[in-house]
C-alpha cells in the first residue's frame, strides 16, 4: 500500500491499526497520529499482544523493517499491510514526541 492511500483512508476517517516498527526513538521524533509503536527489534516480545481479528498497517522509515515484520505477523495468521516506503513517503502531517502505546 502507498502511504497516500492510508492518508486518504484516515482523511475519511476509517479506522486504521498502525504499527510503527522504528526504534523508540525514531518513533520519537516522527510518527503518524495514532501509530503505535511496536519496535521490529521487540517484535518477539509484542507480537502476541495484537488482536488476530483486526487488520494491521504496517510502516517503518523506508519499507525495510516494515516488509521483515509484514512477513513475520502474516506467518503468524494476521492480517497486515505493508506502507511500501515508509514514512519517508508520508504526505501527511507527523507528530512529534510521545511513547507510542
Amino acid at each position: 500500500m502507498k502511504a497516500s492511500a492510508l492518508k486518504r483512508q484516515m482523511d475519511f476517517e476509517v479506522p486504521v491499526n498502525i504499527v510503527d516498527v522504528r526504534e523508540r526513538d525514531e518513533f520519537q521524533e516522527a510518527h503518524i497520529e495514532g501509530a503505535k509503536n511496536y519496535p521490529l527489534s521487540e517484535m518477539t516480545e509484542w507480537i502476541d499482544t495484537l488482536d488476530p481479528a483486526e487488520e494491521y498497517v504496517v510502516l517503518c522509515r523506508s519499507g525495510a523493517r516494515s516488509t521483515q515484520a509484514t512477513w513475520q505477523m502474516e506467518a503468524k495468521g494476521y492480517k497486515v499491510v505493508n506502507i511500501e516506503d515508509g514514512l519517508m513517503s508520508w504526505p501527511g502531517e507527523v507528530v512529534r514526541g510521545g511513547n507510542g502505546q
